[in-house]
């Protein structure tokens, strides 16, 4: 989490006069909170730089909160809630420290029912269907999913319904000798009639990709000097007389 706070101002602040320092707490709180949204503009500017072709979700992922008058402290950091996904603050993480990234929901599934071997991974196959942004197609996910039985509630998978039951049979396991190495699909006879959608690989690692320490701490070192001058100047305007 970057923090934003007024031990940057010592040479603005001793040189301020009695009256200013009466607007001393509200312009405080008001330099650092908008020195704050400089530092969340600048992330979301470099995610856009760094991540192939970002989506929405991921540029939205940073959460600014506000200085106030009783808590001289602005602070940046990821969501760390979702609305049906997994909250920033999990898969972001390994893109700023670096390492090995958390399962995925659905790895989480497949593992719970022994479908994905310990410590393996999947990634997409070449018969998957991705978005424009590159990522996996949910719904063709949820099918597969579904088809082998492996969601989390058990009333949410497949039923005994004709539909289901050609789900069933149309995803499989794909074994490498008694080594399973992915889920495939079949599209049609023989090995042609076959398209592999997700295999299993070993622990994938992240190496640092978003800078977010570095970049925040100096756009908050260049920011603040002049956003300070620019939250008293407001501050004497709007002051009671």
């Amino acid at each position: 989490m970057i923090k934003v706070e007024a031990s940057g101002l010592q040479a603005q602040l001793l040189a301020l006069s009695e009256l200013e320092r009466n607007q001393l707490p509200y312009a405080t709180a008001l330099a650092l909170t908008e020195t704050a949204k400089c530092v969340k503009e600048r992330l979301e500017g470099e995610m856009r730089t760094v991540f192939d072709r970002p989506t929405r979700y991921t540029l939205d992922s940073l959460r600014l909160f506000p200085a106030t008058k009783a808590k001289l402290q602005a602070r940046v950091w990821m969501k760390n809630e979702a609305d049906k996904a997994a909250p920033a603050s999990k898969w972001l993480t390994p893109e700023i420290y670096g390492g090995a990234r958390p399962d995925k929901r659905t790895e989480s599934l497949l593992h719970a029912r022994g479908i994905l071997p310990g410590g393996m991974y999947v990634v997409p196959g070449a018969g998957m269907k991705l978005d424009g942004f590159g990522n996996v197609n949910r719904g063709q996910l949820q099918r597969i999913i579904s088809g082998l039985g492996a969601q989390g509630d058990r009333y949410q998978n497949s039923t005994d319904s004709k539909r289901s039951q050609a789900n069933k049979a149309r995803y499989f396991v794909m074994h490498r000798g008694r080594s399973p190495i992915g889920i495939a699909e079949r599209t049609g006879k023989g090995r042609g009639g076959v398209s592999m959608l997700l295999a299993f690989v070993g622990k994938p690692g992240y190496h640092k990709a978003l800078d977010f320490f570095a970049i925040a701490e100096r756009e908050a070192d260049d920011q603040l000097p002049a956003q300070f001058e620019l939250a008293m100047a407001r501050a004497l305007a709007t002051r009671r007389r």
